[in-house]
């Protein structure tokens, strides 16, 4: 199958062949991972496996109920060496919370810490697993069969598990702490948490370039002296105070071509891949740096992290309110109980898909103004058409999509629209 783009009878783009048939095969997939995710968590909590899964931690820290036989030798009602580690757990993390105010220790032991923590990694972990094959065959097995992925089966496993180790990190420290806020303030916990959340947000922001990218790419900053000149040359045309450009190795793992903004304030910072470098002409690789002068310009990342805090802060108050009436028929312990969790990631999960025509129309928004910064600095229209049909030929991109499914999955403008606005 062609992988080119072509001018249609009316003199619009047309989709490749080989893009269209990755489309038809990979849209299905994105739609039933929209909508059974919060299906398996709501089944999973509405057949009893989350409060189950509750009590048995909560067996396994206490030492009753592990259901396995006892080492020859062992006193009725030893605990098993799991148990044993997980009691330990508990009274290390009790030892720990000495200096916390002993009123908040009577609220949250260390028994209860343990189990939050265990109840959190084991969900997060498992939905990971549920997911592995369909991850794997979209983004392994489908990208090879379109010649999208240059990477091994052995460092797609190694990403995968980098990934869920930092998943389980974040998702361990972040539902910990709502569940400890809920129970240390009943009634204002939104108020501390949403602090929270926009401290968590602006703070992985900040640290995903530094930290994050390198452990799964080699990172670099740009040390071709003549594109360094053009690229400082453009932002004081721009107006846009950069001081570094990088560059990450990509093409040892796609041959997709991206660039992005990130960050804000002095961590801000243009990255691109290296496929871009070495498959785009300069001029070309000016109208891409253009535009994400025009995020930084326009300060979107920082835009974005406030709204979404201030958003996610307004829906704390919507989820207290929710827990405090359904708490009871839901059989839960209490609007606190940790088994609640599945209901709540359903109800966030439902809350985005509903939001996702607003989000994702504030995001392409957001381009659109990049791209429109980009004509004016770059002064070369051509250019810009160019890079986008060379784009959609590389990625395999679709050129238009129906309106339903840009509401739902597009970030970005279609690249018929993105070749319109050039051509005015």
């Amino acid at each position: 199958l062609s992988a080119e783009v072509t001018p249609g009878p009316d003199g619009m783009l047309v989709s490749s062949p080989k893009a269209e048939a990755l489309h038809r095969l990979s849209l299905p997939m994105r739609v039933e991972r929209l909508y059974i995710y919060p299906l398996l968590l709501i089944t999973f909590k509405l057949s009893g496996g989350a409060l189950a899964l509750r009590r048995w931690l909560e067996g396994r820290i206490s030492g009753q109920g592990s259901g396995q036989a006892r080492p020859a030798g062992a006193p009725e009602g030893a605990p098993s060496g799991e148990g044993l580690f997980l009691r330990w757990g508990a009274r290390v993390i009790g030892w720990l919370g000495r200096p916390i105010p002993r009123a908040w220790r009577e609220r949250v032991s260390g028994r209860d810490l343990m189990v939050i923590l265990l109840f959190v990694l084991v969900l997060e972990a498992a939905l990971a697993l549920l997911y592995l094959p369909l991850n794997f065959y979209s983004g392994f097995t489908l990208a090879h069969q379109f010649g999208l992925s240059t990477q091994a089966a052995v460092g797609w496993v190694s990403d995968w598990v980098k990934n869920l180790i930092l998943a389980l990190v974040i998702s361990g420290l972040l539902w910990t702490g709502f569940y400890v806020l809920m129970r240390l303030m009943p009634r204002r916990w939104p108020v501390p948490a949403g602090a929270l959340m926009i401290l968590v947000s602006a703070s992985l922001v900040l640290i995903t370039p530094v930290v994050i990218t390198p452990l799964f790419y080699e990172v670099r900053k740009l040390d071709t002296p003549e594109l360094r000149t053009r690229i400082l040359t453009l932002a004081d045309r721009a107006g846009v105070q950069v001081d570094e450009v990088y560059v990450v190795n990509a093409s040892t793992k796609t041959t997709r071509v991206n660039a992005y903004f990130t960050g804000f304030g002095e961590s801000r910072r243009i990255v691109l891949y290296d496929t871009l470098l070495t498959d785009y002409t300069p001029d070309q690789v000016d109208v891409v740096l253009a535009h994400e002068m025009g995020h930084w310009y326009y300060r979107h990342m920082l835009l974005a992290v406030v709204g979404m805090g201030v958003v996610g802060w307004i829906g704390l108050f919507g989820l207290q309110w929710l827990l405090n009436r359904t708490w009871r028929p839901l059989g839960l312990s209490g609007p606190s109980d940790v088994a609640s969790l599945p209901y709540l990631m359903a109800v966030v999960a439902i809350a985005t898909i509903l939001s996702l025509p607003f989000q994702n129309g504030l995001a392409r928004l957001a381009e659109r103004q990049a791209d429109h910064f980009s004509l004016v600095v770059s002064q070369r229209p051509e250019t810009f058409i160019e890079l986008f049909e060379k784009f959609a030929a590389q990625n395999l991109s679709v050129v238009n999509v129906p309106a339903w499914e840009k509401l739902l999955f597009y970030t970005h403008p279609p690249i018929v629209e993105r070749v319109d606005m050039a051509d005015r």
